[in-house]
């Protein structure tokens, strides 16, 4: 099995190339991610490669860094995701814009990408949401997500208050001194709670 190619590429075009190995050309598929970092035809190139073998054929996959490979491997454990699929899916995002594509989990992100459907995006979503949270290159990912997530529940707050006569000068000034317990994860209806007796002291 192959872990790395080093050699002068010979040819390529969008999805896959020919690398020469002292003397010996492999063809292998890539992705269009990979192809935009190779160099010109007769340039030396590295590649990562994954090595998938069949009955009927032994194929090769090359990436140019080691997260876009770890990506490819977790999207082939989905079910109904095949090497061809995956590819086009890391063709359309970076494996940093995937792990943040999958913990916001957005669906219109994945369905734009040619053959993903609803069903599909929403498989990868539930089977690699939690696969991907603690990757290193997808940190950025996370912290977005959990703002997002707090955002949402401060908007919450707000319109409870609102809706319950509050003006909204005073609902945003509560809203802004229980961000430590939106932080810590306290329920919306504590939260509510807590906003009412700041406001009666500050009466």
């Amino acid at each position: 099995m192959f872990a790395r190619l080093r050699g002068k590429v010979a040819n390529k075009s969008v999805d896959r190339m020919i690398l020469d190995v002292g003397g010996v050309g492999y063809d292998i598929m890539m992705s269009l991610n990979t192809y935009n970092q190779l160099p010109e035809n007769g340039e030396e190139a590295t590649l990562h490669i994954h090595t998938r073998i069949r009955e009927d054929a032994f194929d090769l996959v090359g990436f140019a860094d080691l997260e876009e490979r770890e990506m490819f491997r977790l999207l082939l454990g989905v079910s109904g995701i095949g090497p061809r699929v995956a590819l086009n899916i890391l063709s359309g995002l970076s494996p940093a814009e995937l792990v943040d594509t999958l913990m916001r989990e957005n669906l219109a992100s994945l369905t734009s990408i040619s053959g993903i459907g609803k069903r599909t995006a929403e498989r990868l979503i539930v089977e690699l949401r939690d696969k991907v949270k603690d990757l290193e290159y997808g940190l950025n990912a996370q912290e977005a997500a959990q703002a997002d997530r707090l955002g949402e529940t401060l908007k919450q707050l707000q319109s409870a208050l609102i809706n319950m006569g509050y003006k909204a000068a005073t609902v945003e000034k509560v809203a802004t001194m229980l961000k430590p317990e939106v932080e810590d994860g306290v329920e919306l209806g504590e939260l509510v709670r807590l906003a009412l007796q700041k406001m009666m002291k500050t009466r």
